[in-house]
């Protein structure tokens, strides 16, 4: 511990400026921890002379000097020291006296009131923390291997190295420094993991000036500079700064609310702050106690800040900052819960008939690509969740929707960038005749506001929507979507069902002449029974992949057909994309283009913006002429908002550079091609279809009779669950697996699934024996 600052004669000091620098007038002491500071009074200006302790290496000297440098050529405008060169322009010249060689510094003389005397409003907090963020940003480009090797007894990160040192502290002072020293060793390995840099970290009162209006007007004295993570310049500013006098929620609150605002903070780094606020307190504590005993040099700022330490850490026992520190830092607490109490806890919170996947529910709290993370820190592999279309979180999405929130996320009733965009790019991928873009919250809505415009463009009301289709859960997609109701439950008078194109089950199968005619001809009556009711047809509605159906191939030319009938009873076509499109029906981008038809409304949500809420309906511009001319202008608050364009331009982005379309052509028949290998190994096994990343894997108790295997189903996706890979099942009689993984799916996620598969199935054959 170097414990005296250097003793240089005034006359030396004069003698070595004025050579060195040709710098002469009135020499005032000033107070230094290691080392020996004048203040410099001349015609040219003031200075801070800095006899530099030779303990500390001309390494550290070096340092700090390039570092106050670097930042005056980075952000010129931040209230530091100015370095100045020797006449000869070196950065530092050697004072040599009585043997000893000292590094000799000149400094710009920064004006100011010390900060540590004054009493700050929340505001000036504010502007405190924003200032240290913003010194701590500049330096993160720096780079010096000083501060690599130091050993500073200051080292928040270190503390506990002073552990042999507790003896020094008694009774509640030592208890609660012990504590804090304990809590220190625990961090150490986390801290390791964070975004560390080379930085200040000596930003305290007394080491801060304010000006006459209340500004920060200077950060001083660089001489503690170290490596580590960048959260622990914060972390010391705060425990230096707190005062058990004050409010210490409206300090520490200020300063993390101003930090982050340069510098965000993840999750990881915020909830360290108040463990390191901790370590700091007891270090100084420590320190302080050490040089009494060794009768070595105390500033009066190190006395003050002692004489706050201990009451400080006894003050946090009782007034826990955590959760202020985090909201501050835009991060929420997390209450810890198990399983078990976590779905006690929802029972109460959300209702007492939850709708969960899984027997055994399972508590995620992390995705990653195709990958979900359960509570107990298993990985699972999602071969089912279809809204986050290009991989949990991706990386360019978020920071996408992330940036666009710190610039403006506002509505389409002003001009803005990203709705224009997005809605350029959308049309781009379409027929040319579906050339406006409406904006929207959802699918729901979007199929909602759907059916409004055709029934002001056709003049009719009645609906023709697929059995056990799924649309949304607005009223009116509510009522487009038979499958939201139990069996024989679905009654909506102006909306007929026809039987899904099913050719492994349906009444016309694989084999059958003129499928396509067959399927096709079961509208026919539906549209007849619309007419007979005096409703006509308005619209009918189509999800391209038939995912709730089961996820069949339906015919070629069948949609084609549908189309066809519908605009001869003077009905529009709406092609439901939410499920189906943006890729997952491979090599098509669009389902609808994999039938080869051109719909009236192309309907988006969900998967749009990976999981940000964003819906669209693509139309003609005349139908949204007529709709709006009738029924008034339309506008959703939501709708099209920057950062919602934003992850829809990003969810595209991805797409076509990552080139994701071919792949999930070739994953997704890869994967076929393995599923229907495992059917000569599994009898329960019926039938294995689909396109792209969209696959459904039926299955019965008889291949013969096609009995549905409904209940081992359930028990394959408990035993799927199990063997750590996640999927749905769908289908009326609820035997059908649905596969449809994020388009980020690669061949070896391929065979995870497939060993999971066998493993599941085997396990099954052998509870059923």
């Amino acid at each position: 511990m170097i414990d005296q600052p250097p003793r240089v004669p005034l006359s030396a000091i004069r003698k070595a400026v004025a050579a060195s620098y040709r710098l002469e007038g009135e020499f005032t002491p000033l107070d230094g921890e290691r080392d020996q500071n004048h203040r410099l009074v001349t015609p040219a200006g003031s200075f801070v002379i800095k006899v530099c302790n030779p303990a500390e290496g001309h390494s550290i000297v070096d340092c700090q000097l390039k570092a106050l440098e670097h930042i005056a050529d980075v952000d010129p405008e931040l209230p530091v020291p100015r370095v100045r060169r020797t006449i000869d322009c070196t950065l530092f010249p050697e004072l040599k006296h009585d043997g000893m060689t000292y590094p000799l510094a000149v400094l710009s003389w920064l004006e100011g009131r010390i900060l540590g005397l004054e009493a700050l409003s929340g505001a000036q907090y504010v502007q405190f923390g924003e200032t240290i963020g913003r010194l701590n940003k500049v330096l993160r480009g720096f780079v010096h291997p000083a501060p690599a090797d130091r050993k500073l007894i200051w080292h928040t990160a270190e503390a506990r190295a002073l552990e042999t040192h507790l003896h020094l502290l008694e009774g509640k002072a030592r208890t609660l420094a012990e504590l804090a020293l304990r809590e220190n060793g625990i961090i150490k390995h986390s801290l390791m993991a964070l975004p560390a840099q080379i930085m200040h970290a000596d930003v305290h009162p007394y080491n801060t000036l304010i000006n006459e209006a209340g500004s920060i007007s200077g950060i001083i004295d660089f001489g503690d500079m170290i490596h580590g993570a960048r959260v622990i310049e914060l972390a010391n500013a705060m425990a230096d700064c707190l005062n058990p006098g004050r409010d210490l929620a409206t300090i520490a609150k200020g300063l993390v609310r101003g930090f982050v605002r340069q510098v965000p903070l993840s999750r990881d780094e915020a909830a360290l702050v108040l463990p390191l606020v901790r370590s700091r307190l007891a270090l100084s504590s420590l320190v302080t106690a050490m040089r009494r005993k060794e009768q070595g040099h105390l500033t009066p700022q190190i006395e003050a800040l002692d004489a706050l330490s201990i009451e400080l850490l006894a003050a946090l026992q009782n007034n826990n900052l955590e959760a202020v520190i985090l909201y501050a830092a835009n991060q929420q607490k997390q209450p810890p819960s198990s399983p078990v109490a976590m779905m006690q806890r929802r029972l109460f919170a959300m209702g007492a008939r939850p709708l969960l996947f899984y027997s055994d529910p399972l508590h995620m709290v992390k995705g990653e690509g195709v990958w979900l993370t359960a509570s107990d820190g298993r990985r699972y592999l999602d071969c089912y969740n279809n809204v986050p279309h290009v991989g949990h979180c991706n990386p360019y999405v978020v920071e996408a929707v992330s940036r666009q929130l710190r610039v403006l996320n506002t509505n389409t009733r002003y001009l803005t960038d990203e709705a224009v965009n997005y809605a350029e790019r959308l049309k781009a991928t379409l027929d040319p005749s579906l050339d406006t873009v409406i904006f929207v919250n959802s699918g729901s809505e979007a199929n909602d506001v759907a059916w409004r415009m055709a029934k002001v463009w056709t003049g009719n009301r009645g609906v023709v929507a697929m059995d056990f289709a799924y649309h949304g859960v607005t009223e009116a997609s509510d009522a487009m979507s038979p499958s939201n109701y139990p069996a024989g439950k679905f009654v909506k008078p102006h909306v007929r069902q026809i039987e899904a194109p099913d050719d492994y089950r349906g009444p016309y199968r694989r084999g059958d002449n003129d499928l396509v005619g067959k399927y096709a001809a079961l509208i026919d009556p539906e549209i007849d029974a619309l007419r007979q009711q005096g409703l006509g047809v308005a619209l009918g509605i189509l999800d391209s992949a038939f995912m709730t159906n089961g996820i069949l191939d339906a015919p070629i030319g069948y949609v084609k057909s549908l189309v066809e009938k519908l605009h001869a009873a003077g009905g529009l076509f709406v092609a439901d994309e939410v499920q189906s499109g943006f890729g997952r029906m491979a090599p098509a981008y669009w389902g609808h283009q994999h039938h080869g038809v051109t719909p009236d409304f192309v309907t988006i949500g969900k998967p749009a913006g990976n999981g940000y809420p964003v819906g669209a309906i693509i139309t003609r511009a005349a139908i949204l002429d007529k709709f709006v001319g009738e029924t008034g202008p339309f506008f959703s608050t939501f709708g099209g908002g920057n950062a919602a364009c934003a992850a829809g331009i990003a969810v595209m982005d991805v797409i076509e550079h990552d080139d994701l379309v071919q792949r999930a052509a070739q994953v997704g028949q890869k994967f076929r091609d393995r599923l229907r290998e495992l059917m000569q190994q599994h009898e329960i096994i019926g039938d294995v279809r689909g396109v792209g990343l969209a696959t459904g894997v039926e299955l019965v108790l008889d291949r013969a009779t096609l009995e549905p295997a409904a209940a081992e189903t359930k028990q394959l996706l408990n035993l799927l669950r199990d063997n750590g890979v996640l999927i749905g099942s769908d289908g009326k009689f609820g035997n059908v697996l649905k596969l449809r993984p994020p388009l980020v799916f690669e061949t070896e996620h391929v065979e995870l699934a497939i060993s999971a598969f066998d493993r599941a199935l085997s396990r099954l054959q052998r509870v059923a024996q």
